[in-house]
């Protein structure tokens, strides 16, 4: 210890990791209690044959049903993952610095889009028309959709259809499924989606580190 040399940094081994502010793992190893449940219920269908118990077959779908359920929950625990400290967010095997995440788009006003609304159903459509007249229908007695409400103007609504359709963070082609994304820009005018299942927790533990980097001082 003696022959350290002046201005030497020590790094203790022993040094807690970042504090995790959110974490989603992806999958449950819980689901491979599907095997033994498989191999259950053939030990129970051989029993109600009267045929007797042959271990081939309820062993069989212990290892194979157990084998596939486990690639699955290895490879979501993998690829949609998520996990937020206070330096960085991680989205499956991608990890993106926080000072990198310039805004935090809001949440859009209607976030679900619904298959059939007037847009589909549309009267002066005649193939349409047909179609509810055959199932007895008249297009003439369905009331003219309410006008939508005016909302107060918002610079960013015009992004948020273009941070929908941009490119989701991780190694994924989009959105995993039973995701929702969250729109955040980067720097380099660069806009992407950060996804999980619960996205309104991830959103709210992202954008006050967010807005603590891009306005260090406090004002708006």
């Amino acid at each position: 210890m003696d022959d350290m040399p002046d201005g030497a940094e020590i790094h203790d081994a022993d040094a807690p990791a970042a504090e995790i502010l959110f974490a989603e793992p992806g999958a449950s190893w819980l689901w491979l209690l599907s095997g033994p449940v498989a191999a259950l219920a053939m030990l129970l269908v051989q029993l109600s044959s009267g045929l007797g118990i042959q271990w081939v077959v309820p062993i069989a779908f212990l290892v194979l049903v157990s084998g596939f359920v486990a690639l699955q929950v290895k490879a979501a625990r993998i690829h949609t993952s998520v996990e937020l400290t206070a330096t960085h967010l991680r989205q499956g095997t991608q990890t993106v610095n926080l000072d990198e995440i310039v805004k935090v788009y809001p949440e859009p006003v209607n976030g679900g889009r619904r298959h059939y609304d007037g847009s589909v159903l549309n009267r002066s459509n005649a193939l349409s028309s047909r179609a509810m007249k055959k199932a007895g229908l008249d297009p003439a007695d369905l009331a003219e959709p309410e006008p939508e409400r005016e909302r107060p103007p918002d610079t960013d609504r015009a992004t948020v259809e273009k941070w929908q359709s941009a490119r989701a963070l991780g190694e994924l082609t989009g959105v995993p499924r039973g995701r929702t994304g969250i729109g955040l820009r980067l720097t380099g005018k660069r806009t992407v989606q950060a996804w999980a299942r619960n996205h309104r927790e991830l959103r709210a533990q992202l954008t006050p580190l967010i807005e603590a980097r891009t306005n260090p001082d406090g004002r708006p």
